[in-house]
């Protein structure tokens, strides 16, 4: 029995000694080797690297000399290294410690470009595939973020692009109410296309939709037997548009009062001269 009990004390302490030995931690570097180490990866490519020896550095030098500019150097790396939702919220954590840092803007700029790049995956890069049809959850909370570096920051070097950027989202969400409102018009939801064309002329003030939405605003109102208001929108869209390719015949239609689907002028053919999908 002495024997048996001195054998399982040997054994619990290998497996201790074994436990301790593969717990070994990296010995702890100095705040500048972890930022030296940090750029030496960066200007290798090595974005993953990059990401590990920054955080290390915040997480044993929380507050040092180079704390701050390597939160913003997180920020960088792990949107190259394709982590977006980590780089939008390494940003949003800067901006959130640092308020009025003299860099801050950037920290807005790569919030919103890290929520648009979120949105660019394999489908949207490699297929076909348009974008106004998808879930835009990312591209609005982008379209925000460059709204309020915009706003807080305009003579940033980086405002310029985050107009440019904040446009082509503009038109991708009118692109993507124009494509609900056609399904409501050919499901002859009137209102729920009406709803969705109205949203596109209140919310997205020179969109390219624009005229489009008011063209099946003028359709819809007509099936609806609302005279006066397709009148009025009708003139509307002369008056803004008066090189729109189809006015001559949304007038022609309205005034003939014919049964033809004003929703295949409005929809760019989409549907047929008979309210049927073509």
């Amino acid at each position: 029995m002495p024997h048996l009990l001195r054998t399982l004390t040997l054994a619990l302490l290998v497996v201790l000694l074994g436990a301790c030995s593969s717990n070994k931690t990296k010995p702890q570097l100095s705040e500048k080797a972890y930022y030296d180490t940090a750029q030496k990866s960066l200007k290798a490519g090595n974005f993953s690297k990059a990401t590990e020896n920054l955080e290390a550095l915040e997480s044993h030098y929380p507050v040092g000399a180079y704390t701050e500019q390597s939160q913003l150097e997180l920020i960088y790396a792990r949107f190259r290294h394709v982590d977006y939702a980590g780089a939008s919220a390494a940003a949003d954590r800067f901006i959130r410690l640092h308020p009025t840092h003299a860099q801050v803007d950037y920290a807005y700029y790569m919030r919103g470009l890290s929520d648009y790049e979120a949105d660019r995956d394999f489908f949207m890069r490699y297929l076909p595939v348009d974008p106004a049809w998808r879930d835009l959850s990312n591209v609005r909370d982008s379209f925000n973020n460059f709204r309020e570096l915009v706003t807080r920051f305009p003579d940033s070097e980086y405002t310029p692009d985050a107009r440019s950027r904040m446009i082509f989202i503009r038109n991708q969400m009118a692109e993507s109410e124009l494509h609900v409102a056609r399904f409501y018009a050919r499901k002859k939801a009137y209102l729920s296309c009406l709803n969705r064309t109205r949203w596109i002329i209140e919310n997205y003030p020179g969109a390219p939709q624009t005229p489009d939405a008011l063209a099946m605003q003028v359709w819809a109102y007509d099936k609806l037997d609302l005279k006066d208001l397709a009148t009025q929108q009708l003139t509307l869209l002369k008056t803004n548009y008066p090189d729109y390719d189809k006015l001559k015949k949304l007038e022609r239609e309205l005034s003939d009062n014919n049964n033809r689907s004003w929703v295949n002028i409005a929809s760019f053919g989409l549907f047929g001269d008979d309210g049927s999908t073509q």
